[in-house]
């Protein structure tokens, strides 16, 4: 028998037959098997390619192509229910209605099925900070690990592994909603295969290595998320920003920003702030388009537009439904494990807090460069390490980093950036970790020592340089004027991935919130 690629989707319990497909879809049956089982397909028509024309300019009446779309519809009772499989041909996926697709199908199935040093690639979403998606293969299976994967920051998408099973033919796997595999299957002998997959995704052997895949999952249920849009307009109407707030969702240099407006005719400000958004509304704040509607724009020192974003990407929420924690960043919503939230929770709460006298950051500041001057006048025998400047490190042109921004004769090493949210945070976390990273290596010291002697500080890093000896302060300039910096959920766990290392490496770790009056 001729080995088929297998396209296999499962449907959610409750979906009706009538509803598997878009409406006005045009698909039709082709075949109907059986009663469970019904092949349908969406009619498809023979053309030339496009670029003939497009690109050559000419007609040819000896080249064509036909876009074929098929679909396999399987029901099968399985202990007690009835469960619909979808297998794919061509380009079909974008056939089925919204919703009616059931998540982490295929992952499941490859998770259960191959050993954890059998992954081959993986794709990859980096939830706490700019959304960065990516892909990684490595030329043999080898453990997850070893592709650069974060556990806690990381949302995995698709796995590609090699198995052993002979149900599978120890074939190659690949899942994420879908589950694909080259095997010796036709529509003779389907039912029992997909009776074996479907046992395979109900198996919770996969937690034994994998069971972090539950802490964060990206929310793609349509219902779902009308839901927690609803709950979003009512926290805040009901002014619950403790739970919900705004911040920049991209990374940005605010050199130059003169401030922000709720649209291209209204008042700049500053910054961002959920309420005087909220004021805007003049008749209320009552559907989630409102918010999608509503341009923040960001301009320069002549007040011309220098980047905009729709206002809903702008919020940040942590809300709880249904007893489930959700989160909303960078205008995605993300269902949260409870043990993986309060373990988080539990830790943010347990950083140790800098004791040293920090400035606010009041209006007559114009920018953080001015307001990092004025902290290292108002500690005693403090140094504006920022004036210094970047400094190069491992070759190339790129590679250069700034030390901090303060630091201090009794080694407190001072890092200071606006709450931009989880892509700004991001960044400010990854200077701090690669920072302390570079100061255990003599060369780099001995640049950062020229660089302090230029501009004459009288305070310079030892040959016998032990991380014991110092303290890295992480500091938020924040409107919300709290103890511990209000920061989003995904910016908590990526600090905490950064205090792990930095205490790793030796340091006192510390955070402190400034207030931006």
């Amino acid at each position: 028998m001729a080995k088929n690629r297998l396209s296999i989707y499962l449907l959610k319990e409750g979906i009706e037959e009538d509803a598997i497909f878009e409406k006005d879809s045009g698909v039709k049956v082709l075949k109907e098997y059986n009663k469970n089982k019904k092949l349908y397909y969406l009619p498809s028509w023979i053309h030339a390619p496009i670029w003939t024309k497009d690109f050559f300019d000419i007609k040819c009446d000896e080249l064509y192509q036909a876009n074929s779309r098929a679909v396999l519809i399987e029901k099968i009772k399985i202990e007690s229910k009835e469960r619909i499989f979808a297998l794919t041909f061509g380009y079909s996926k974008n056939l089925f209605a919204e919703d009616v697709l059931e998540e982490q199908f295929g992952l499941k199935i490859v998770l259960n099925t191959v050993g954890i040093n059998d992954i081959r690639k993986i794709s990859k979403v980096s939830v706490g900070s700019n959304q960065k998606q990516s892909q990684e293969q490595m030329p043999k299976a080898t453990n997850i690990s070893e592709f650069g994967f974060d556990l806690e920051r990381d949302l995995i998408k698709t796995v590609t592994g090699k198995c052993d099973d002979e149900m599978f033919e120890k074939a190659n796997l690949v899942g994420g909603d879908i589950f694909s595999i080259l095997v010796e299957r036709n529509i003779n002998n389907i039912e029992e295969f997909l009776k074996y997959c479907y046992e395979k995704y109900k198996d919770i052997k996969f937690k034994e290595n994998f069971e972090w895949i539950d802490n964060i999952k990206e929310v793609k249920s349509k219902y779902e998320k009308e839901q927690l849009e609803n709950l979003l307009i009512q926290y805040i109407n009901d002014s619950k920003y403790d739970c919900v707030w705004m911040t920049i969702p991209d990374v940005i240099n605010w050199t130059g920003v003169l401030g922000f407006s709720y649209g291209s005719d209204g008042e700049i400000y500053d910054d961002i702030n959920i309420e005087k958004m909220v004021e805007i509304f003049k008749n209320g704040l009552i559907d989630i388009e409102q918010l999608k509607r509503r341009k923040i724009i960001m301009k320069n020192v002549e007040g011309q537009e220098i980047e905009k974003w729709n206002a809903y990407k702008c919020l940040i929420a942590e809300i709880q439904m249904e007893g489930k924690s959700y989160c909303l960043n960078n205008g995605k919503w993300y269902s949260i494990n409870k043990d993986f939230s309060e373990k988080i929770e539990n830790e943010y709460e347990r950083i140790e807090l800098s004791s040293l006298n920090f400035l606010d950051y009041d209006t007559s500041i114009k920018n953080e460069d001015e307001y990092n001057e004025k902290l290292s006048e108002s500690i005693p025998n403090a140094y504006l390490i920022h004036k210094i400047g970047e400094i190069s490190f491992g070759g190339g042109r790129g590679n250069k980093i700034e030390l901090c921004d303060v630091m201090t004769q009794d080694n407190t090493i001072i890092h200071i950036k606006k709450n931009g949210g989880s892509s700004y945070l991001s960044h400010l976390f990854n200077q701090a970790t690669v920072s302390a990273e570079l100061l255990l290596d003599s060369s780099f010291r001995d640049k950062v020592n020229k660089k302090m002697e230029e501009f004459k500080f009288d305070k310079k890093f030892d040959e016998n340089y032990s991380a014991n000896d110092y303290t890295i302060v992480i500091a938020i300039i924040n409107k919300y004027h709290e103890e511990r910096p209000k920061i989003p959920f995904f910016s908590k766990v990526s600090l905490r991935y950064t205090i792990n290392s930095m205490k790793n490496m030796g340091y006192k770790v510390q955070i402190k919130n400034i207030n931006k009056v």
